[in-house]
């Protein structure tokens, strides 16, 4: 029968010494370099400022593809203790355009492959968000639920700020999957529930 992967264990040793250890531990991640995310340059006209930004946009996808190819495990210990990792997150978050805000959008449309790379971006992401907020991958590869919400708020996975990111977007194109996804995490971490209505109460309080 197959274990949670938050209740399994390894013996590791330093020396003469053993120690148990959780398998979902630092020592099992690879330590990837990822990519930094930046926009596009606001002057489209400069030809070494747009290759330096395609190279890297092909940088980002092939980490996150690398990323997704990781088995359950070495998934889980690459996005809960790789700070890289989290640095490319989180830039992709603030900066990647909204859809909603197609002037930027239309700046692609001028430059060769430049759409289609920030779309794969964008889907390779999302991919990998949804794999992120997913306790359970199979009946071999699954945490247990309190143990997932553990795992997500505890390595700060996903807080506010980053569910508010990832709402503006995908919203507009992934909705329905994106509801299931927001519903999930909320659902197996209460702290988040708190972590809005502080975050509410806080928008309230200077507004």
């Amino acid at each position: 029968m197959a274990v949670p992967l938050d209740q399994q264990f390894k013996i590791e040793k330093k020396g003469i010494i053993e120690e148990r250890i959780p398998v979902l531990h630092l020592s099992g991640m690879d330590q990837h370099y990822f990519v930094t995310y930046v926009p596009l340059p606001i002057d489209i006209e400069d030809g070494a400022a747009i290759e330096q930004w395609i190279e890297r946009m092909t940088f980002i996808c092939d980490d996150l593809t690398w990323l997704l190819q990781q088995n359950h495990t070495k998934f889980w210990c690459e996005v809960a203790f790789n700070k890289d990792f989290h640095s490319m997150l989180d830039s992709y978050l603030r900066y990647a355009t909204r859809p909603q805000r197609t002037i930027s959008l239309d700046n692609y449309s001028s430059i060769s492959n430049s759409k289609a790379l920030n779309e794969k971006v964008s889907r390779l992401m999302f991919m990998c968000i949804l794999r992120l907020s997913t306790h359970k991958e199979s009946s071999e590869n699954f945490f247990t639920p309190q143990g997932f919400g553990h795992v997500i708020y505890d390595n700060y996975i996903f807080d506010i700020p980053r569910l508010f990111d990832i709402c503006s977007l995908y919203a507009v194109n992934n909705k329905e999957l994106l509801s299931k996804m927001i519903g999930n995490i909320f659902k197996q971490q209460e702290g988040y529930t708190k972590d809005l209505k502080e975050a509410i109460k806080s928008i309230k309080d200077v507004s």
